[in-house]
This record gives structure tokens, C-alpha cells and sequence, in this order.
């Protein structure tokens, strides 16, 4: 059951299972079903986003049970000694590692865990995605917990960049190896953290089928003939499992029009066909899916000294500007949908029964063509005078972000549609005082809705969860920010995403593809309320939907 907007990464747990009986190469892990509670260890070692073709000469052997990367436990004796063994070889160890310094480790785990303490059985603080790269700041420093795996050089524990250790072994490689490992030309490429969707993304215009691999003649015969008509989504007759590929077979998923993928390259079927490799490792006919483009993404405002709320900005089809004339406000231009419209501090003023604000250029817009965004008091209870916070205003549509009680940044926002006479379908956002509980550069959203039917996201952008899988995130599939219409989480343009996500803690260190909060880092502060709700007052849906 999802928690809020999403069932979260359960498309991870599907891609990872091998398309072969044969495959036995990489063990798939389940990710944790709370995306806020960073995994032990010893419990989630992150999984392998991809397996390398059972025909591949260099494949490399299945791995005992206890040779699992982070697992704890090894059946290599030199692993299995204990803490005071590995720390009596620490040093020797770094002496080695200092003469050809490793500069940077490669991730092949889906999440290859960045864990606080080298030693089995410690904490998760953080993580690598498949293909993403973290620089090395000394190691190996031990082994205990991280078993060697038989070809990988230099295996062991690994001091990285941002605090933490990494295994290098089943999971991760030195990154100067990397080109002799059989995954190194299937890896997805790593997230592009300066550009306001972080991976390039495509639509599906027709249902087609995922494979595991470029399919054969065989393999298309098997699941794409016939083409896949799936019953009425109107019926409710669909559901995200139904889409789902059967272990051991070549068929990862399928998709439907209006589902999501993130994009890594384009490669070329035996035939000639053209198919769309997926971050996730699957393969689409590059014809059944749309790219999207970046061009047009609506952006907030960062305010300083000249600029300072309160701010409008226009909704609808966008909203006429008013000079006086006499007793009536006549109108004098138009401005765009979204535009931004700065505001005079002052009331609104009625005539003719409406409500005008006044601009700083002295024409007025009508109250009801705009989300008017004001200044609010901070907490009573911030930690220090210029802590960060985040106010998210249902009735308004609107964040804000504040530096103690001065603002930073402000934009409109979609969360969830509220239908209280209908609890199936009463998406309303959490209210209440959260603080974020984990980053991540971009995670899978997906699940049913009674309404809506099946829904799949890939790598939905700038992720930040403040309470169970609710979160503030990237939207790059609708452009109706200032209203309601998400299934419970904080929709934001990309890249007002982005701005938050760079901006809040947890810190995500150079590399890292998340980060998870705690007592010594704690997150953002995330106020969620209505115009006269008090920050922090605990409110929403009795009972949240299962999408």
C-alpha cells in the first residue's frame, strides 16, 4: 500500500529479476518499502539494477549466499576475521592503497549503500545510483562485512567523499577496473545534477512491451505479436501487477499510453529496429514512446532586497491588468498564465464587488485570476534565528522557503486532490510540521488509482520526503501548477525541484544519488497547512487511499 503519492521503486524489484534461469550473475534485492528509513547493511545490500547477458563470455559466476556485498558474513576466511584483526591491518592497508591511490568507485548495485562505519550490520546514510561514481577519500580500510568476490581488484571497505564507507566488491568496483567488468556497457549513465530534469524522458503512446534485453525474433513473436490490447482501464480491469513480466522470461513489463520512462540510449535490434535503452535496464521500440523536451518549464522566484513578497502569479488562460477609470477598473493588458506579478504590501481594495491587488507599477489584478502569495511569521521554535524552513500553503497552491523569517524563494506548487466525500479517491496532502526525512536525485513512482487506473513514473526528479511516502518532487508530466490535482504529494515544476532540492537538508554529498536524515543532520523543517490552519496542526484524509 502506498502512503501518499506512490508505490514506491516497486519497479527496481521487477527490473533486477533475470530474464534467464541461467542468469544467476548479480542477486536482486527488494528495496525497503519505507523510502524514509535508510536500510541496515545487512538487511538491504541495494540490489543490481542490470545482469549481464547469461551468453556473455565474461560473465562473471554465481555467488554463494554469504557472499553478498554488505551481507555481514563471508566464506572467505580472510573476510570472516574480526574487528580487532581489521583494525591491526588498517594501517598497512592504507600505506598500500596511498601508493596508487584509487580516485573514485563506480556503483553497480541499483543502490549501492553508503553506510556510516565500515563493519557489517552498519547504517545506511546515504547511497550510490547503478553507473554513478563517488571519489575516494582513503582505503581499504578493512574487510569485515564486505567479502571479496572472486575477480574484483582492490575489494574492501572505502572511506568515500561526504562522510561514509563503500564495499567495494558485488556491488561496486574501483572505477580503474571498470572496463573489465561484464555490466561496464549496460550501466546507465549517471544523473546530470545541472540541468532541470536530471535524465531525458519518454511517453508511451501505445501499450508495448519491456524487454529484458534487445529481443529476438522469437521474443517478439512471444509478446509483441498480436499487439498487447489490455482490457478497459474505465472497468478498473487493469491493475500495475497485471503489467508485470513473468520471472525468467525475456518481458521486464509492459507499458500503457500515458506511462513514463527515463532514458538512457538508443540501440539497434539484430533486424535494424531502434529501441530505447531505459535507465532501468529495459528495452522499448523507440517508436512507441515520445521524448519530452525541457523548453517552456515554468519557473518560481528567488526574492532579495528589490524583490520581496507579496507576489502574484496568474492562473487560468492568464489574467487581465485594471487602471481606475472613474468607479469601475477598466482593463488595460493581459498577462500570461504563471507570470509572476509583484505586489504592493498593502490590502486588497473592493470594487464593483471584486477584490484587486495593486502592483508595484500601479495597475491592479483581480483577486481571483491569481495565487497571491504573502509573508508568514516563522516557527516559535526555530534552532537558530536563520534556520531553514519550507511553507506549503494548500488554499494558496503555494511554497515558500525562509532563511529564519526572511523568504528566499517562492513559486506555486500542485498537491493532492481533495475529495473528503469520497475516501477511495481523497488524495489531500498531509497537514502538520514534518522535517525531510531522505533526498533522493530521482526515484519510481508507481501504483493503481481507482479512478485513473494504473499509473508508472521512471525516476521521478529531486525527490524529498517529509512523511512516509509523501514528498515534495519534480513534476515534468503537467504544467498546472497552482492547483490541486497530485495524488497526495507536493508537485513542483523541475526546476523548483531542483532549487529545493540543492537548497533543504540532508546535504547529499558530490556523487551520492541520496541522502537519509538523522539526529546529527537532521532534515528541513516542512510546514503543509490551510490559510487558517496553525503551523504544525496534524490534519488530512482519515484514511489515505491504496493507489
Amino acid at each position: 500500500m502506498s502512503l501518499g503519492c506512490s508505490d514506491l521503486d516497486s519497479l527496481w524489484e521487477r527490473a533486477t529479476q533475470p530474464y534467464d534461469a541461467a542468469a544467476t550473475a548479480v542477486e536482486a534485492i527488494a528495496l525497503p518499502v519505507d523510502p524514509n528509513r535508510a536500510p541496515r547493511a545487512d538487511e538491504d545490500a541495494g540490489g543490481s539494477a542490470l545482469e549481464p547477458d547469461p551468453e556473455d563470455a565474461g560473465a562473471p559466476e554465481a555467488y554463494d549466499a554469504g557472499d553478498a556485498a554488505l551481507d555481514g558474513g563471508s566464506d572467505d576466511p580472510d573476510a570472516s576475521t574480526d574487528a580487532s584483526a581489521d583494525a591491526s591491518t588498517d594501517a598497512s592497508t592504507d600505506a598500500s592503497a596511498d601508493a596508487g591511490a584509487p580516485t573514485t568507485i563506480t556503483a553497480l548495485g541499483w543502490r549501492t549503500g553508503v553506510v556510516e562505519a565500515p563493519r557489517p550490520n552498519a547504517r545506511w546514510i546515504g547511497y550510490v545510483r547503478a553507473g554513478g561514481t563517488v571519489p575516494v577519500v582513503r582505503g581499504p580500510v578493512g574487510r569485515s562485512g564486505c567479502p571479496a568476490r572472486r575477480g574484483v581488484t582492490g575489494a574492501g571497505w572505502y572511506e568515500v567523499e561526504g562522510g561514509g564507507y563503500v564495499c567495494v566488491g558485488s556491488l561496486a568496483v574501483l572505477s580503474a577496473t571498470l572496463a573489465d567488468h561484464p555490466l561496464a556497457s549496460r550501466l546507465p549513465d549517471p544523473p546530470d545534477l545541472g540541468a532541470a530534469m536530471p535524465f531525458a524522458y519518454g511517453r508511451a503512446n501505445r501499450p508495448s512491451p519491456v524487454f529484458r534485453r534487445l529481443p529476438s525474433a522469437d521474443d517478439l513473436s512471444a509478446f509483441e505479436q498480436g499487439r498487447f490490447n489490455p482490457p478497459s482501464q474505465d472497468a478498473g480491469a487493469v491493475r500495475l501487477e497485471d503489467l508485470r513480466g513473468v520471472v525468467g522470461s525475456p518481458l521486464q513489463r509492459r507499458v500503457l499510453p500515458g506511462m513514463y520512462v527515463s532514458l538512457h540510449r538508443e540501440d539497434r535490434s539484430p533486424d535494424g529496429t531502434s529501441y530505447w535503452h531505459t535507465q532501468t535496464g529495459g528495452y522499448v521500440r523507440s517508436s512507441a514512446l515520445t521524448p519530452l523536451g525541457e523548453t517552456g518549464q515554468f519557473q518560481g522566484v528567488a526574492l532579495d532586497e528589490p524583490r520581496r513578497l507579496p507576489i502574484a502569479f496568474a492562473m487560468g488562460a492568464g489574467a487581465s491588468t485594471y487602471r481606475p477609470r472613474g468607479r469601475i477598473m477598466a482593463p488595460v493588458g493581459r498577462v500570461a498564465r504563471l507570470a509572476v506579478v509583484e505586489l504592493a504590501d498593502e490590502p486588497a481594495v473592493t470594487v464593483g464587488g471584486e477584490q484587486y491587488h495593486r502592483a508595484l507599477d500601479g495597475s491592479f489584478v483581480r483577486a481571483r485570476q491569481v495565487r497571491v502569495v504573502t509573508r508568514r511569521d516563522p516557527p516559535a521554535d526555530l534552532s537558530t534565528p536563520e534556520e531553514k524552513w519550507i511553507d506549503v500553503n494548500l488554499d494558496r497552491q503555494s511554497v515558500v522557503a525562509y532563511e529564519g523569517a526572511r523568504p528566499v524563494y517562492v513559486s506555486v506548487v500542485s498537491t493532492g486532490r481533495r475529495s473528503r466525500s469520497n475516501p477511495d479517491e481523497n488524495y489531500e496532502t498531509v497537514q502538520g510540521g514534518f522535517r525531510i526525512l531522505s533526498k533522493h536525485v530521482a526515484t519510481t513512482m508507481d501504483g493503481n488509482s481507482a479512478n485513473d487506473g494504473p499509473y508508472s513514473i521512471e525516476d521521478v526528479p529531486w525527490v524529498m520526503y517529509f512523511e512516509g511516502s509523501f514528498a515534495l518532487h519534480g513534476a515534468f508530466w503537467h504544467n498546472g501548477f497552482g492547483a490541486a490535482r497530485s495524488h497526495g504529494c507536493v508537485n513542483m515544476s523541475p526546476p523548483d525541484a531542483r532549487w529545493f532540492y540543492h537548497w533543504t537538508e540532508p546535504h547529499v554529498p558530490s556523487g551520492w544519488s541520496g541522502a537519509y536524515a538523522d539526529a546529527q543532520h537532521p532534515g528541513t523543517r516542512v510546514y503543509v497547512h490551510y490559510d487558517e490552519q496553525p503551523l504544525g496542526t496534524r490534519g488530512g484524509p482519515v484514511r489515505i487511499p491504496q493507489h
